[in-house]
């Protein structure tokens, strides 16, 4: 129900993610004013990450998860309207809010997934989980392909709204989420949802596990929520066979990602997790170099190709840092974990 739930969820989330850029840019928004509006939800991401993550410390999840897949579609609605208004004031509180809304649903996710999973299926489980947003990912940008291009040539706004409107039904799986959850706490001591309640061994053992998140995140924060503008300014390539090769791009993510357990097995976390990433961070170079030679025909068919090269590499580590880091911290402290990395990405791209 989870991985069902967060699918439906990231319909709204993938959507906006391939294609709020483009409707910024064609109501006339500036890249500045774009960046802007984008670092307000990162910026409440980061304020609220930390507190939010002491909380759920102990508790039980499903609530939580429960309240962040309402109001997240909820708010990517109310974002898509307020682009219609004139007031900043209203779409920076619309950005933040739909940020802190998928928040709540996205942390408490990885911690839930090792309080329900057996033991041996924790790998098989996050990889999974991970596999979400690949698959709405295709889905999404295979009908935004054909909604743009074919025969309904629905307008972006109306594009936005449907898929938000169908991110409502990963609240419906989640109502049906197991209610049991291990390590729950029933009795809670005072102040064990404060920062001092975290021990100097926990301190030292979670900023070990944040490290490898804070140095992939620092470079991706500087190019994956611009990476359509990237395509659509320097190449020329709009907004549906952006969606298009996104898609594409994912259905590669989801093949390599029936190879983690092995990746995992044969070269163990240190190795896969390096070499993945280090391959990855060479091929956005390519990507990125092709800007100096735009305007020779074959510069688009190589972004193209390492933009879709990188979407496997970058996405297969992901699975496997998120697991040691979990493992590593303890149980008491994954909440905290989870909330910590995300405002960490969410910093990145602020």
């Amino acid at each position: 129900m989870l991985v069902l739930g967060d699918l439906f969820l990231q319909f709204g989330n993938v959507a906006l993610f391939l294609l709020l850029n483009y409707y910024l840019m064609d109501l006339g928004y500036e890249d500045a004013q774009i960046a802007s509006l984008h670092s307000t939800r990162y910026f409440g991401v980061i304020l609220f990450a930390l507190p939010f993550g002491m909380y759920i410390r102990g508790k039980r999840l499903r609530p939580v998860m429960q309240v962040g897949a309402l109001l997240t579609p909820i708010f990517g609605l109310l974002l898509i309207l307020s682009l219609d208004t004139s007031s900043e004031l209203i779409q920076r509180a619309c950005f933040m809010s739909w940020g802190i809304s998928f928040l709540l649903f996205h942390v408490p996710g990885m911690p839930y997934i090792l309080k329900t999973a057996k033991s041996d299926n924790h790998t098989a489980s996050i990889t999974l989980y991970f596999q979400t947003f690949s698959l709405a990912t295709l889905t999404v940008g295979i009908l935004v392909f054909f909604l743009r291009s074919g025969g309904l040539q629905l307008d972006l706004k109306n594009v936005l709204l449907t898929f938000n409107f169908i991110s409502f039904l990963g609240f419906v799986f989640l109502l049906r989420l197991p209610k049991h959850e291990l390590n729950v706490q029933k009795k809670r001591s005072a102040g064990q949802n404060s920062l001092s309640s975290v021990e100097r061994e926990d301190i030292r053992r979670i900023t070990w596990a944040i490290l490898p998140t804070l140095m992939i995140a620092v470079g991706a924060g500087l190019t994956i929520p611009f990476i359509n503008m990237f395509f659509a300014k320097v190449h020329g390539l709009g907004d549906a066979y952006f969606a298009l090769f996104g898609a594409l791009s994912h259905v590669l993510v989801m093949i390599t990602a029936t190879f983690i357990p092995t990746i995992k097995k044969h070269l163990g976390y240190v190795t896969g997790i390096t070499g993945l990433q280090s391959v990855g961070v060479l091929i956005l170079i390519v990507l990125g170099t092709t800007q100096f030679y735009a305007e020779m025909p074959w510069a688009l068919p190589i972004a193209l190709g390492a933009f879709m090269i990188r979407q496997p590499l970058m996405n297969c580590a992901g699975p496997l840092t998120t697991e040691v880091s979990m493992y590593y911290v303890g149980e008491r402290n994954r909440e905290l974990v989870a909330s910590v990395q995300s405002a960490i990405w969410s910093g990145s791209w602020f």
